[in-house]
C-alpha cells in the first residue's frame, strides 16, 4: 500500500510512531488499535481494518518485553500515516499471493448492442456483478464498464461498450465500483489488493478510483481507496 496523497487537498502525511505488539517485518500494511490490555498496535487482517490506526512506512525490529542485557530499550516503534482521510493505493492481484496476475477474461462472442458478451470466465462464482470490466485488447481497449448483470459466463451491461465487442477481445475484471465500493480483501501480506474474490467481500475501505493498466494490465493496476473504519474520524470507544 503507497500513500497517495489526502482527500481534503493535501499531500502531507502525518506521521507518528507507536509501540507494536509483535515485530512488524513489512511496511505499507494496515495496522488496528491494540486491545485494553495490549501492549501496542496489531497488523490487520485479510478481512478485517476495524478500528484502523493507519499504514505502516517502515519496520519494528525484534518485539521483545524482557529487559535486555545491555540494558537497551525494551520499546519497539513503528512508523504510522495516520491522515484519517490518506488516499492508499493497492495494486490489484489475481489471488491472495502478492503479485499475482489478474485474471483474463476472453470473449467468445459479443452482442451488436455493446450491451453483453460471452466471456471464457464464470463470473457468478465468485460472484463479480457490480464489478467493473476493463479491456485489455480488441476495438474497446482502454475501456471500462460496470458489470450491472450476470449469468455464468454472459456478462450483461447498462451502459453500451462503444464497440462492439468482438471473439478474442480480452479483458480484466476488479471487484469494485468506486466510489461504491466498501470493501477490498487484502492480500496475505497485507500489502496488495486480492481481486481474485467476490464483490463486497474483504475489509472496509472506501474505493476512490480504479487505475487500469491497458498494456500490463494483469499485473501492473491499481484500486485507490481510504480506509473506511480510522480511529480519527469519529469517536469511538476503546475495544
Amino acid at each position: 500500500m503507497e500513500y497517495q496523497g489526502d482527500l481534503t487537498g493535501g499531500s502531507t502525511a502525518f506521521i507518528k510512531r507507536y509501540q507494536v505488539a509483535a515485530t512488524k517485518a513489512t511496511a505499507g500494511v494496515p495496522v488496528l488499535v491494540p486491545a485494553a490490555a495490549g501492549s501496542g498496535l496489531v497488523v490487520a487482517t485479510t478481512t478485517s481494518t476495524a478500528k484502523a490506526v493507519g499504514v505502516t512506512i517502515d519496520t519494528s525490529g525484534t518485539y521483545v518485553t524482557a529487559q535486555q542485557t545491555d540494558n537497551a530499550d525494551t520499546a519497539r516503534t513503528v512508523g504510522v500515516i495516520i491522515n484519517p482521510f490518506a488516499v492508499y493505493s493497492l495494486l490489484m492481484s489475481g489471488g491472495a499471493t502478492e503479485g499475482t496476475a489478474m485474471v483474463l477474461h476472453t470473449a467468445a462472442s459479443g452482442a451488436s448492442d455493446g450491451l453483453s458478451f460471452v466471456s471464457d470466465v464464470n463470473t457468478d462464482s465468485p460472484e463479480m456483478a457490480d464489478g467493473t470490466f476493463f479491456c485489455l485488447s480488441g476495438a474497446n481497449a482502454g475501456i471500462s464498464r460496470k458489470l450491472t448483470s450476470n449469468s455464468t459466463t454472459t456478462q450483461t451491461f447498462i451502459v453500451a461498450w462503444p464497440r462492439d465487442i468482438a471473439a478474442g477481445d480480452t479483458f480484466v475484471l476488479a471487484p469494485y465500483d468506486p466510489p461504491r465500493g466498501i470493501k477490498v480483501q487484502l492480500t496475505t501480506l497485507l500489502t496488495q489488493a486480492d481481486s481474485s474474490i467476490a464483490v463486497g467481500t474483504g475489509a472496509a475501505f472506501r474505493t476512490i478510483e480504479l487505475k487500469f493498466s491497458q498494456h500490463e494490465g494483469r499485473t501492473n493496476s491499481y484500486v485507490n481507496a481510504i480506509l473506511a473504519n480510522h480511529v480519527m474520524t469519529a469517536v469511538q470507544a476503546d475495544a
